[in-house]
């Protein structure tokens, strides 16, 4: 996941752990079980109510129509002074969900070479008293289309090498990118499924140990020259599959990974520009060569 806009917290009351997650898109509270805090919506009405037996939602507030999944307009009648009607969400103290006076700042113009865009602030209520969560939005510039470029670059080279048609050739550059497609599988999944939002759950904890332990597998099995077209096949799946998840590292200038940008984006290339050629090879592989030519010239 990527963004062009990063907002992060400032400031937020004694009791309330605060984060932005997804960019610009989702509050994340967690709230100390012996406080009593309400997160106001853009009207001044109770919207969440966090408090010791667990957090709830006043379904009388019209950040509550236009959170659902798709959104809903509001009626007519609702007033912010209409008495709340809370249904309860959780009974932890943490909940998150999509803040728009966060995002709303990204309509705001910016001149060149400027990053900062501004401060915002949600209204909350802790035990009755008026108090607030602030912070500021910045924006980073797309990246350069030469990482485009390069997975198509990528990608001629193999097929270039593949359009040579020796058998030599193809089983030494099937090894070669096989090593560094597992290599960039291992990375792409951790730095994809342990960015937390802002925990990461037990399941992508494990996917990330599936994925190091087939990388880990398939390039003992390519360096002993144990491993054949079936296994470079599901490799460039895998690599595809990692490839896509870290594409929009590559369109937006924030990269929401659990590496740095510019190691997403060169895994994101190489699993990119690499599946197809692997999987020219394997399929060549698989096929076989017509009875009496070697593919040696």
């Amino acid at each position: 996941m990527a963004t062009s806009y990063l907002a992060s917290v400032h400031a937020a009351p004694a009791g309330v752990h605060a984060e932005v997650v997804d960019g610009d898109q989702r509050m994340w509270l967690d709230v100390a079980p012996s406080e009593t805090v309400e997160v106001l919506d853009y009207r001044g009405a109770p919207y969440l109510r966090f408090s010791p037996s667990g957090v709830y939602v006043n379904q009388r507030s019209e950040m509550y129509y236009l959170n659902q999944t798709p959104s809903l307009k509001p009626p007519g009648s609702l007033s912010p002074s209409a008495a709340p009607h809370w249904q309860k969400l959780t009974e932890g103290h943490e909940y998150n969900w999509h803040d728009g006076r966060i995002a709303a700042l990204t309509t705001t113009a910016l001149a060149p070479n400027e990053h900062y865009v501004g401060m915002w602030s949600i209204s909350v209520l802790v035990d009755g008293r008026l108090a607030a969560i602030s912070g500021g939005l910045w924006h980073a510039q797309n990246p350069s289309l030469v990482w485009l470029w390069l997975i198509a670059v990528l990608l001629a080279c193999l097929v270039a090498a593949w359009r040579v048609d020796r058998a030599t050739l193809d089983a030494h550059v099937a090894r070669v990118l096989a090593v560094i497609l597992l290599v960039a599988i291992a990375v792409g999944g951790a730095a994809r499924q342990l960015y937390g939002r802002p925990g990461v759950p037990v399941a992508e904890v494990a996917l990330v140990g599936i994925l190091a332990v087939f990388a880990a597998v398939g390039i003992a099995m390519t360096l002993l020259a144990r491993s054949g077209y079936l296994l470079q096949m599901v490799t460039a799946f895998v690599a595809f599959w990692i490839g896509l998840e870290l594409l929009p590292t590559l369109l937006h200038g924030y990269a929401l990974t659990a590496v740095p940008a510019l190691g997403a984006r060169i895994t994101a290339v190489v699993c990119l520009g690499g599946c197809g050629g692997l999987m020219l090879l394997a399929l060549r592989a698989a096929l076989g060569r017509p009875e009496g030519v070697s593919g040696e010239r």
